[in-house]
């Protein structure tokens, strides 16, 4: 028996009551235990009989739930173990009193419903409140793993297919079409991908030698285009990607190009081509400069040895440091025979731009001399003896050997009168410049896109290629200059000069000059201390022997 004494120093009733809160489950199955103990089958769960007095009330039995012990087995208690004395609580409910038990933390899995605090903690209005709760507790259905629908949850997407970049090389006499369909893509998806190329880029312009990077992806016998690219020229990238609905856009983007002002001089020894490339002019603005001086200058004839030339031009860079194409000749000098011709180019208030001399005139003639860039001049004007017929003839042009391909230009302004067959001539055009003057090219491979009769053209525009049409040995441009309908030497004409700047547009081009020959002062001074630096990193042994390794090479 429990004295005064000691039931003053410790209340049993809210342990009990919290026991029996947290072992609700069990009393349940405790009361089907002794009603039916016979009908268990082997496999039912395990009991928990728990005996003590607390102020004359007694704890009920009550079965485990079968789900709750699947999920946290309820501790065990051994058969033979004796029970607590009446009136003294048993050890195992001081340990349930004071903290969760396995019951109580299922129930907090499975529910979501917060574990039971201990009994000794709650006031009377606390325990009230408890008591629905509780009841809850009993109708929560247990956890459930095989019951729960994994069809919602998100799954990791498919891997896409690896791209495979190939690189197709345009050969002579190949197609798109051809190039896709060998790379293994179905002629269809080829056909629509190139109908979307078209409105940006013709393949008709693909050339020999230009490369093509398709990305593809699935395996070889199944695999799609994903994109096509190629690179037309220095300036331009062409696109054609597939988009999300399978689809294909073509898009042309301009390259990021830097341009650079560069300055060129040097004295000719063997030839003008030679000079230009030994002081790092590209062959585009040699081509330039050489159209410049083509309306007073025979570049076979008036160049010799010691004449020197100097050049400003711009050059446009890629990302990668090379040269993407070349730009303007903003300044050019040529000295033949000790006389200096100096241009400088200049866009008048009209918006015509051209070549002037320090006073203003124009370089430009009313007919270009040299109708053909990097020809050797074969034959003059006058008699000779005729290479086909064998006897003496007079020669009424001037004849410049070059190869089968080469482009000619326009000597000037004009109209196309004549562009066809012409007996002895072979191809042959004629252009009339304006009452007086016209100029005719024989012996043509073929005539340019658009060239016929009817056509007007404009100085310097290619008309035709050079070939062996005709009363011809070898290609040749056979070159003509008609005044009032005959056959002049080209060399004997003075012909009219074209603009003269005079007014305001005089002096806007006498600023613009200064400020070239500033810039050019200041380029001819770093490529002089740039030539000097190199001088020094030659050694002074007397074989001119570089010295490897030195600190000022």
């Amino acid at each position: 028996m429990i004295n005064e004494q000691s039931a003053r120093r410790f209340s049993w009733k809210p342990v009990a009551l919290a026991a029996g809160i947290l072992l609700l489950p069990a009393v349940t199955y405790g009361l089907g235990y002794v009603h039916g103990l016979s009908s268990i089958p082997e496999s039912a769960p395990r009991e928990i009989v728990l005996n003590g007095a607390a102020d004359g009330e007694s704890l009920q039995q009550e079965q485990l739930s079968r789900d709750t012990d699947l999920v946290t087995p309820a501790p065990e208690v051994a058969a033979t173990e004796p029970l607590p004395v009446e009136g003294e609580p048993a050890p195992e409910a001081l340990a349930l009193a004071e903290s969760p038990t396995p019951s109580a933390a299922t129930a907090e899995l499975t529910s979501g419903a917060p574990a039971a605090l201990p009994a000794n903690s709650l006031s009377a209005e606390e325990q009230e409140l408890l008591e629905p709760a509780v009841a809850s507790l009993e109708e929560q259905p247990a956890l459930e793993l095989a019951s729960l629908d994994l069809a919602g949850l998100p799954t990791q997407a498919p891997a896409p297919d690896p791209l495979r970049i190939e690189t197709l090389t345009v050969e002579p006499g190949d197609t798109l079409m051809g190039l896709l369909t060998d790379a293994g893509i179905a002629r269809p998806e080829a056909y629509v991908a190139i109908t979307a190329l078209e409105e940006v880029f013709s393949p008709r312009r693909l050339r020999a030698g230009q490369e093509i990077k398709v990305a593809l992806a699935g395996e070889a016998e199944s695999q799609k285009l994903m994109s096509l690219s190629l690179r037309p020229d220095s300036q331009t990238d062409v696109l054609v990607d597939r988009e999300e609905d399978g689809q294909f856009v073509a898009l042309a983007k301009p390259r990021e190009l830097t341009m650079s002002a560069e300055y060129g001089r040097g004295t000719i020894s063997s030839s003008l081509y030679e000079a230009s490339l030994d002081a790092g002019m590209p062959h585009g603005t040699l081509m330039e400069l050489i159209r410049i001086y083509s309306f007073d200058v025979d570049f076979q004839r008036d160049i010799h040895e010691g004449d020197s030339f100097e050049a400003l031009f711009e050059l446009h860079y890629d990302e990668d440091g090379n040269i993407a194409r070349t730009g303007d000749v903003r300044f050019a000098s040529l000295v033949l025979g000790g006389k200096e011709r100096r241009y400088y180019r200049y866009t008048t208030s009209e918006g015509e731009t051209d070549y002037f001399d320090p006073e203003g005139k124009s370089v430009r003639r009313t007919l270009m001399r040299t109708p053909i860039d990097g020809a050797r001049l074969s034959s003059g004007f006058g008699m000779r003896k005729h290479p086909v017929l064998g006897y003496s003839k007079m020669h009424k042009g001037t004849d410049f050997a070059a190869p089968t391909g080469t482009p000619i230009y326009a000597a000037g302004n004009g109209k196309v009168v004549v562009a066809g067959r012409n007996g002895g001539y072979g191809n042959y055009i004629r252009i009339r410049h304006n009452s007086r003057y016209q100029t005719a090219y024989a012996h043509l491979k073929g005539f340019a896109r658009g060239i016929s009769a009817g056509t007007r053209v404009e100085q310097g525009q290619i008309i035709g290629y050079v070939g062996s049409t005709g009363r011809s040995t070898g290609p040749h441009l056979h070159y003509e200059v008609l005044v009032d309908g005959a056959q002049v030497n080209p060399r004997q004409i003075k012909l009219p000069t074209g603009t003269v700047l005079a007014g305001a547009d005089l002096e806007k081009f006498q600023m613009e000059r200064a400020k070239i020959e500033q810039e050019l002062a200041s380029l001819a001074i770093t490529d002089t201390q740039v030539a000097a630096g190199d001088e020094d990193c030659v050694a002074s042994n007397g074989e001119g022997v570089l010295e490897q390794g030195s600190s000022d090479c």
